[in-house]
Parts: C-alpha cells; structure tokens; sequence
C-alpha cells in the first residue's frame, strides 16, 4: 500500500511540473521552437586573382563573368547552408584553384576558427556544385592552374520564432 501511495504522489508531482512546462510556453510554440538564424552572405568584394608569373598572362573565367559566379555561389550557399547549423559572423576568404581543365580543383577557407570544420564541409559542397566550368587561365596560350580568392562577410541574425 505505501509504495502504491509513493508512486501516485511521484506520478502528481510530474504531472504538476509538466502543466508548469506547458503554462510557461506559448499556445502555437512547441519545445522544439525556441528561436531561429538568418545567415546573410555579403559578396562586394571582387575576386581577386594570384598572379601568373608569364609574359602573357590571361586569367581564369568564369562563364558570364565575376557577376555570375557570385550569384550562381550565392544561391548555392541560400540552398545547402542551414541557417539553425551555424552562427556565423565576419569576413572569411574564399581560396580555391581552377585546375586546366576549368575545374575547381581545391577548395580552402580561411581564417580558420573554432568548430569550422562542418562550415567547411558545407561550404565546400556549395562551391563543387557550381555547374558552370571555368575557362582556365593560360600563360603564353597554354592552360595553367591558377588560384582565386574571395572574401564574404557573414552575419547571422538571431530572432524568435
């Protein structure tokens, strides 16, 4: 009989503190729905090309130039970056080489932080999905590899749902 009696008591005590749960939250909220994270991804910067050490140099291009590649990058980034995943705020930079066949060979972000490795991950993906090939760049009328850079400023904005 007393251990039928304890476990109704434990049994009201958590019925008690989950109505105190419930009370607290908001009508249309449920547990999982505490806030959320907008990433924006700024762009102005130009990109910027390492140097080819030849007499005639002619850099990589991307297909309907620098514009294009920002926007086809940006719209990759909108759709495989998760914005509840990261908070991320700062100018990081862009490195990746375009190999001789106009493909994007390596793909590098810097500077590197704390817990970066799935933001890499991700934005990794987001730049081998571009479908465009590049156009290589030549030195004297031969392919070469060539290396880009791009710096992108992120900010996250925290709002509640």
């Amino acid at each position: 009989m007393k251990k039928i009696f304890f476990l109704l008591v434990l049994l009201a005590c958590s019925l008690v503190h989950a109505q105190y749960l419930v009370e607290d939250m908001d009508e249309n909220q449920s547990p999982d729905e505490s806030g959320s994270a907008k990433i924006e991804f700024n762009m102005n910067q130009h990109l910027e090309f390492f140097r080819l050490k030849c007499n005639q140099p002619v850099y990589a291009q991307f297909p309907g130039g620098e514009e294009a590649f920002k926007k086809e990058l940006f719209k990759n980034m909108n759709a495989y970056i998760d914005d509840n995943l990261y908070a991320v705020n700062g100018t990081f930079t862009f490195l990746f080489e375009i190999d001789k066949k106009g493909d994007i060979k390596d793909f590098g972000l810097l500077p590197k932080v704390q817990n970066s490795d799935m933001l890499y991950r991700d934005l990794n993906y987001v730049v081998r999905k571009l479908k465009e090939k590049w156009t290589p760049a030549s030195c004297n009328g031969i392919p070469v590899d060539s290396k880009v850079r791009l710096k992108v400023n992120f900010s996250t904005e925290n709002f509640d749902r």
